[in-house]
């Protein structure tokens, strides 16, 4: 066991495009997810770890993303652990106080090999037979999701087993069609996609929209500065009902609530406002939004409670340089799968 508490913060998403695709299609020609996975498996084998990013950068100042590490469990899940690059300049990494003043902070950079990659791991339990996967967060703040999208749909489309590739006259690799090795159907041209979407559990929503009538207030809130909560993204369209398009008249940290009277006109315009909350990915706390009812106002209904995530107490230890072993995050994850997919039944009371 572990001496220090670690924590770690798991999001649950659903699968909503995996596989290789004819244009304008929505069903995939091959969209087995664990076959791909095996593919992937078997493609970075033996690799170097700067062999494993699947695509190209058009921009030298792009940020790759490699595999660090693919291990299956025994639930037939796969543990994908990406390594996502972060610039450097001058073959070091630049840090600053953050205790520093503004406009005093001394940067100190720390100097790495030319063969090194500057970056951090995110952590990916990736569950083909339920269609889900949820990504693993630490002590980073970014789960890499966006960056996993890119690598798959990029090694579907041009390194998986159904990709026939020839070699021409300059040494190039070009593909040719693709095929199922078990079959004899050719393609000529298919294009890669993976793309998922945070679970949501819809009874608080539906509940909302069901007694939109008994609405009262909305709730943000959060310690910061008047003008930075002015600078932050928003729902555009709950702001300018509540008036939050205002010039700031005070700069001083505060420890700041935003807690404004509201009635809708009707069930269409919450509608709005919650399909529009919904498109930010990660919300911060004052991204939040709660509603407070008629007779229960102090206790607000907050969207975020109705995305699976949550927050689980890691039993294993890390080695010297802050990383896990990929075998005993595989056993972990395996032994808490239930526990991840029942984030999707996450209590409503919540």
């Amino acid at each position: 066991m572990a001496n220090d508490k670690i924590e770690a913060r798991i999001t649950l998403y659903n699968i909503s495009q995996a596989g290789l695709y004819e244009r304008g299609e929505k069903d995939p020609i091959f969209g087995d997810l664990n076959i791909f996975l095996k593919d992937l498996k078997s493609w970075v084998t033996g690799k170097t770890l700067n062999k494993t990013c699947t695509y190209a950068c058009l921009d030298e100042d792009e940020l790759k993303t490699f595999c660090y590490d693919i291990q299956e469990g025994i639930q037939g899940h796969y543990l994908l652990i990406t390594w996502n690059k972060v610039s450097s300049f001058s073959n070091s990494v630049a840090t600053v106080s953050g205790t520093s003043k503004v406009g005093e902070a001394d940067i100190k950079t720390s100097s790495h090999g030319l063969d090194d990659i500057p970056g951090f791991p995110t952590y990916f339990w990736i569950m083909p037979d339920q269609n889900k996967f949820a990504a693993i967060t630490f002590d980073y703040s970014q789960n890499g999701r966006q960056d996993l999208n890119r690598y798959l749909r990029e090694f579907f489309g041009k390194l998986s087993g159904y990709v026939v590739q020839k070699t021409d006259e300059e040494g190039k690799k070009v593909i040719q069609h693709f095929k199922d090795p078990k079959g004899t159907e050719m393609y000529p041209m298919l294009y890669g996609k993976f793309d998922a979407k945070l679970v949501v559990n819809p009874g608080k929503v539906q509940y909302l929209l069901n007694n939109w009538k008994d609405i009262r207030k909305v709730y943000r809130h959060n310690e910061m500065s008047i003008s930075e909560m002015i600078k932050l993204p928003r729902v555009a369209t709950l702001g300018k009902w509540i008036g939050m398009n205002c010039e700031p008249k005070k700069t001083s940290a505060i420890k700041f609530k935003l807690e404004a009277d509201m009635i809708f006109n009707n069930k269409e315009e919450l509608q709005s406002v919650i399909e529009e909350w919904d498109q930010i990915q990660n919300p911060t706390k004052w991204e939040n939004l709660g509603f407070g009812m008629l007779g229960n106002t102090q206790k607000p209904i907050w969207l975020a409670a109705s995305r699976a995530i949550d927050t689980f107490d890691c039993p294993l230890e890390r080695d010297s340089k802050q990383l896990f072993k990929s075998k005993d995050l595989v056993q972990w994850f395996d032994s808490i799968t239930p526990k991840i997919l029942k984030l999707e039944e996450k209590n409503e009371n919540n």
